[in-house]
């Protein structure tokens, strides 16, 4: 299967963007069962195992515009059809409960938001734009930078 390419990712946007907007960066990422689930089901049932954590896996899309930062839960890596949208405004977005950082393999961004909650994990392989774009990102939503 091959990975969603950024023209697929941007277009993926489109029907979620309001008219005076336009997207400054976007990223793929998972949010996954927890490790220690994932290395049971696999070691209990290999094949089972493999497809429960695919089952049991969120693929999901973000966005950042001058306005709104949008989360797109999507099919999967390859399939950008959006399963479910959740939008938050810049201007109201509590800083104190958003978190992001970046590692040696993933950038996390998480948001703790009792109606709204957010996390999940940006791997630097799935595309040369998805590491720089998860972190400028995050940079913007947690008010480090101002876009």
């Amino acid at each position: 299967m091959a990975k969603l390419k950024d023209e697929q990712i941007k277009a993926a946007f489109q029907d979620y963007l309001k008219e005076d907007e336009e997207l400054k960066y976007w990223a793929f990422g998972v949010k996954q069962p927890n490790i220690v689930i994932i290395v049971i089901l696999i070691a209990l049932f290999i094949l089972p195992g493999i497809i429960a954590v695919l089952f049991f896996t969120n693929n999901y899309l973000i966005a950042i515009t001058e306005k709104r930062f949008i989360v797109l839960q999507i099919k999967g890596f390859s399939n950008a059809v959006v399963k479910k949208m959740q939008e938050y405004n810049l201007d109201e977005l509590d800083r104190t409960k958003v978190k992001s950082s970046t590692g040696a393999i993933f950038t996390k961004i998480s948001i703790d938001d009792q109606d709204k909650p957010f996390a999940a994990k940006f791997h630097r392989a799935f595309s040369k734009n998805n590491r720089p774009h998860a972190m400028a990102i995050g940079d913007a939503i947690t008010g480090t930078v101002n876009i």
